[in-house]
């Protein structure tokens, strides 16, 4: 019997270095584990290939995952080649290019065959793949406007409000705004297709491009190189020698993917459903820390003062009310969450979404001020606009609220039937 989805209980995603994971996982120590499915599921509306399709809204959208993947975790590479990838993938195969006499469609598994590859490897002239680095960096900026701040979820249950449309309209930024709306087009393992920066008549043409992302992310000290496994990345060099064909790439693509699914994605759900800051989070849950002792130095008042006998047992529910909002205030702040603002769907900013402010005064303030402006009462505080994440957040105030409840019938009955009352001092 499956319990109602209120009912399962909401646990955090355990946390994952990715240099150390991805370190291990290139070095052969450990390998790629599940999402861990079972133990702390990630909620099937907030799973990667629905942000990879932008189908999430702020603040889980496909731009937010970029910019904390940029700012918290420094592995934005991971996504640009991917996103890159599928995009370059969809292209090639829409243009016929899908059988090709000199791809390699399966790569080598046998030890004989790994050897063999070995002995060639060498021979791989580092100048074959070499760009001009004005179209490497032009590549690489299109790779970003692809993960641009003004795609909207697909989804049409989220939209920017009348105050950010006006501050595109009055301030456009063209860093970050589409060269063309958005055309509708396949879905592949999960990422909503964009036009392919190389698919264009340009001047630099497809396979500068190819050139441009192996320099950027697959070369040995490459300004962006991926952490993939070198015999995985060696192959693929190998056979772009005389190839362009994206089933070259695909194992590494793979590998990325999963290094987002497994280790990236989990730590940005668990940093995103998080409404507060830690300063807030801290002093919620010190709040509810407080209001639990109150409510036993409440309970011990009225048992024994002046005397054991002198009050009623209805005096052991006066403590009901502190313990249970103190609890509900604990379990909030455990799963990284302010409880008030989770009771108005509102969200204080997050970590990737302050680095916008590194020029304003915000910035030139004492150390003080600066721990002060953290907290919810003096920071600024935003509606939560993805519905999904709504809904988990308000799952959270629910299951907090009947924690705390439980709680405190559990310790009033506990209390009732002590011989501290005028019925049972007697008994």
């Amino acid at each position: 019997m499956r319990l109602p989805s209120w009912l399962t209980w909401y646990k955090k995603p355990e946390y994952r270095d990715i240099k150390e994971y991805s370190t291990e996982v290139r070095s052969g120590r450990r390998q790629l584990s599940p999402d861990g499915r079972g133990k702390t599921a990630i909620p099937s509306k907030l799973k990667l290939e629905r942000i990879l399709q932008n189908k999430t809204c702020s603040p889980m959208s496909l731009y937010d995952f970029y910019m904390y993947l940029k700012y918290i975790e420094f592995s934005a590479e991971n996504l640009e080649f991917y996103i890159w990838f599928k995009n370059y993938e969809t292209a090639y195969l829409k243009m016929g290019n899908d059988k090709d006499d000199n791809s390699v469609h399966s790569f080598p598994e046998s030890t004989s065959s790994q050897v063999q590859l070995a002995e060639k490897l060498p021979n791989i002239d580092v100048s074959d793949f070499s760009v001009d680095a004005e179209v490497a960096k032009d590549t690489i900026d299109r790779i970003t406007r692809m993960i641009s701040s003004e795609a909207l979820c697909t989804s049409g249950k989220c939209s920017p409000s009348v105050g950010q449309r006006a501050r595109s309209f009055i301030r456009p930024d063209p860093a970050t705004a589409f060269p063309s709306p958005p055309q509708p087009a396949a879905k592949t393992q999960g990422v909503q297709q964009h036009p392919l920066p190389g698919s264009n008549t340009s001047s630099s043409g497809p396979h500068s491009e190819l050139n441009a992302i192996i320099e950027t992310f697959l070369l040995p000290g490459s300004e962006q190189e991926l952490n993939i496994p070198p015999l995985r990345r060696d192959a693929a060099l190998l056979g772009l020698r005389s190839s362009s064909d994206p089933a070259h790439l695909r194992p590494i693509a793979d590998h990325v993917y999963s290094l987002l699914r497994n280790c990236s994605h989990r730590n940005f759900v668990r940093l995103g459903v998080s409404n507060g800051t830690f300063e807030t989070v801290c002093v919620a849950t010190g709040l509810g820390i407080v209001l639990t002792l109150a409510g036993f130095l409440t309970m011990l008042l009225r048992a024994c003062v002046p005397f054991v006998g002198a009050h009623t047992r209805w005096n052991a529910f006066a403590p009901w009310p502190m313990w249970w909002l103190g609890v509900s205030l604990i379990l909030s702040g455990l799963r990284g969450s302010c409880f008030f603002l989770l009771l108005f769907s509102r969200r204080q900013p997050l970590p990737w979404e302050r680095f916008d402010d590194n020029a304003s005064v915000l910035s030139q303030r004492s150390g003080i001020v600066k721990v002060l402006s953290r907290l919810m009462i003096f920071d600024r505080k935003f509606k939560v606009q993805d519905e999904h994440l709504r809904r988990l957040q308000r799952k959270i105030v629910l299951q907090s609220l009947i924690g705390g409840a439980v709680f405190a019938n559990l310790a009033v009955l506990l209390f009732v039937f002590l011989p501290v009352w005028r019925e049972t001092v007697g008994v």
